[in-house]
């Protein structure tokens, strides 16, 4: 009798073994989900529905990751990737499927994980918010350097892909690679150059980010010299621990963003919504339907949703860690002449803390992807707002927040898909909560 010792060796897969599959659905990371034996294979670039000879990459206890190396009979959805990169290049896992199929995936993946993780049965969907273009919607986008190449990490991250195009950056990113690569040349310790662009101004902000502090004089020059008048500032960063930190600025330090009626400034160290096909829906899919008399929007930025929900009520608290952010938010009320808009720097703990015991009709939480809190929750619950509306950025902590929201007396009415992120596996969502009567 053979030891279970034995049986696991036998049963395990070699780095390189290739292994004939069919691609039962796409899951979250923009793997398609496969089976061998009893082990699951999350295999790289295939799509539902098509047989195909995958390579294996790395075999883990619960699952295997391999890499599709020839489509055998291919998928209805597959379709033929517009990029030269793609498959190389990591920063879009889903060129090779047509943009219905990707919605639709996305969809299902969505509430898959509310109900695997969160228990919510049968969460309502609601129409999705597709983007208004699936290519060129970028207005910020942040390249790699290293070795001389400027571009993005490779899918296995070992290394940077050269690139002169981006298909899902806008196309007056793209004209700036060229300049860019020059930069690139002439600063050898460069690690990374982040570009935003306003589409309302024709104008750039980049940043780039080095170990050591770039000769001030020297990136003046520079920029003269190679970058187009359009770029109106440039800044010196470190990133230590993941954090960026501003060493020195040199001209414009905002740009303004129009979406709709409403006018934005955004700080050079501010966030804005990356997707400009889809501002003026996603704002209106958070403010449709929205009355109160006091309301608070929590990790609000720039005031994206704050300002225009103003309209919809007789007062709306905004709040964000990022003192950038709220300055801009501060300014942005004045811009827009809203006078019953007032933004604090506070994190959303603090925040909701602060107002404890006061009556709230609507809270608006725009988390990072690592969701909310366990103590913002609590307050949530204890404060017990009419409302909420949850946007988020990642279906996993959403669905384990969504829990603990509805435990505390809350029913999910409803949840929208919004693709923000076209090619790409992320999801971004709203979710829309009501206090049980």
């Amino acid at each position: 009798m053979r030891s279970s010792q034995s049986l696991e060796s036998q049963d395990r897969l070699s780095e390189g073994e290739s292994l004939r599959l069919t691609i039962e659905k796409l899951v979250y990371g923009g793997y398609g989900l496969a089976h061998h034996r009893d082990k699951v294979i999350m295999v790289r670039f295939g799509a539902p529905q098509e047989l195909v000879d995958a390579q294996i990459l790395e075999d883990r206890k619960d699952y295997a990751e391999a890499l599709v190396k020839r489509v055998v009979i291919p998928s209805r959805f597959r379709r033929e990737e517009p990029c030269p990169y793609y498959g190389v290049c990591g920063g879009c896992q889903l060129q090779h499927m047509d943009y219905d199929a990707q919605v639709r995936s996305k969809e299902s993946i969505l509430l898959e994980t509310l109900e695997r993780l969160g228990r919510i049965k049968e969460p309502k969907l609601l129409d999705s918010l597709r983007s208004g273009d699936e290519f060129g919607y970028r207005i910020r986008v942040q390249f790699k350097v290293k070795n001389g190449k400027l571009g993005f990490f490779r899918w296995d991250e070992k290394e940077v892909v050269d690139i002169d195009s981006c298909p899902v950056a806008h196309p007056r990113i793209n004209e700036l690679i060229g300049p860019l690569k020059e930069y690139a040349r002439n600063i050898k310790e460069l690690q990374e150059i982040h570009v935003t662009y306003s589409p309302y101004e024709d104008r750039f902000l980049v940043k780039f980010i080095t170990p050591i502090e770039i000769d001030r004089d020297f990136l003046n020059s520079l920029r003269e010299e190679f970058l187009p008048k359009e770029v109106v500032g440039v800044g010196d960063y470190s990133r230590l621990r993941g954090f960026m930190n501003r060493r020195f600025w040199i001209g414009t330090e905002y740009l303004y963003m129009k979406v709709g009626k409403w006018t934005y400034r955004v700080g050079a160290d501010s966030f804005f919504q990356v997707n400009w096909t889809l501002w003026e829906d996603f704002i209106e899919a958070v403010v449709r339907d929205v009355e109160f008399k006091k309301a608070l929007d929590l990790h609000c930025g720039v005031g994206f949703f704050t300002i225009p929900l103003s309209e919809r009520g007789n007062f709306i608290e905004g709040s964000d860690s990022n003192g950038f952010a709220i300055n801009d938010a501060q300014y942005n009320a004045k811009l827009n002449h809203r006078d019953n808009v007032v933004f604090v720097k506070s994190d959303a703990f603090r925040h909701l803390k602060s107002r404890g015991g006061e009556v709230l009709d609507l809270v608006v939480l725009d988390p990072p992807r690592s969701g909310l809190e366990k103590n913002e929750i609590e307050l949530l619950v204890k404060n017990k707002p009419e409302r909420i509306i949850y946007i988020s950025c990642n279906p996993s902590t959403l669905a384990r927040d969504l829990r603990q929201l509805l435990r505390g007396g809350y029913t999910l009415e409803g949840i929208r898909l919004v693709d923000m992120f076209p090619q790409t596996y992320h999801i971004e969502s709203i979710s829309y909560l009501r206090v049980q009567e």
